[in-house]
């Protein structure tokens, strides 16, 4: 079975140094909303507890009933989020990668199968984006402004000559799953230009 904590160590990586990656167009499951207590805000947990439950059932493949073509045993990705500063709130989307084989199609047929009892089905969504990009590093435990992931963040960018990109947000990765916890892993990941820098050795996917 493919596992991406095991087959992608290097762009899931939990170490605390930092790293690059330049993610390009997949596919994924989305849904955005606003918050006011981050990842601890009933808002964003309801939201993401439903896209986690599409890509459980999409990961079920045609013993699911879901026609995928070309269909292999996987574990579904982690629950990811760009948070964006808006005033005193903060605006999410909620990113959720899939396989290569997964199309629409399935994404249409979990929706089918799924009895959601407090949210819509028309705030969930499948779509092709790239992450571009980005500086990574582990945190451990919720994320704050200042914390230790955005000091070594920031220092990295600023010793490499490159430049922030989108500055007002940034990427979380809950490796650890969700809620958060003092004890999770979550990785941070801010979006960069290399700004005519040399590019540096990253993970390519």
């Amino acid at each position: 079975m493919f596992n991406w904590e095991i087959n992608e160590p290097d762009e899931y990586s939990k170490s605390e140094h930092a790293h690059f990656v330049d993610l390009t167009t997949r596919s994924y499951i989305t849904a955005q909303g606003q918050a006011t207590k981050h990842t601890d805000d009933p808002e964003f947990l309801r939201i993401a507890k439903a896209a986690a439950r599409i890509a459980k059932t999409i990961s079920g493949g045609p013993e699911g009933d879901i026609p995928i073509s070309g269909f292999k045993p996987y574990v579904p990705y982690p629950v990811q989020t760009v948070w964006k500063r808006n005033g005193d709130v903060e605006d999410f989307k909620i990113w959720i990668k899939q396989p290569l084989f997964v199309d629409e199609k399935a994404f249409k047929a979990a929706l089918e199968k799924i009895h959601f009892v407090n949210t819509k089905r028309e705030e969930l969504h499948f779509e092709q984006l790239a992450e571009g990009i980005e500086v990574q590093t582990i945190n451990h435990g919720p994320i704050e402004d200042g914390c230790q992931a955005f000091q070594v963040l920031n220092k990295a960018i600023q010793e490499g000559g490159y430049q922030r990109i989108r500055k007002n947000e940034h990427r979380e990765v809950y490796i650890d799953s969700l809620p958060v916890t003092p004890d999770s892993l979550v990785l941070v990941r801010f979006a960069i230009d290399l700004n005519g820098q040399p590019a540096p050795d990253m993970v390519h996917n």
